[in-house]
């Protein structure tokens, strides 16, 4: 009976184990031609390569949490029933 519940631990923690590698491995070949077509598009010059780090905004809206003021008011209008 102990050797039949030690196979099924076996076996569940070998399925486990399989599961992870095959997620870090999808992660991992996702992430190499991620980075294979930016090499592309940098050579062939669609996409730029800036020197040195992005500089750092601080504003309330670069967070996502804020909402961004629309360009134009929305001008509501009132409707009436018939009665």
């Amino acid at each position: 009976m102990i050797e039949m519940f030690a196979l099924f631990l076996i076996a569940v923690f070998t399925l486990a184990t399989l599961a992870a590698v095959g997620v870090l491995a999808d992660s991992g070949l996702r992430w190499w031609s991620a980075f294979g077509m930016l090499r592309q598009r940098i050579n062939r010059g669609y996409a730029s390569a800036p020197v040195g780090q992005r500089p750092v905004i601080l504003q309330e809206c670069s967070l996502g949490f804020a909402r961004t003021p629309r360009a134009r008011q929305v001008i509501r209008r009132s409707t009436q029933r018939a009665a």
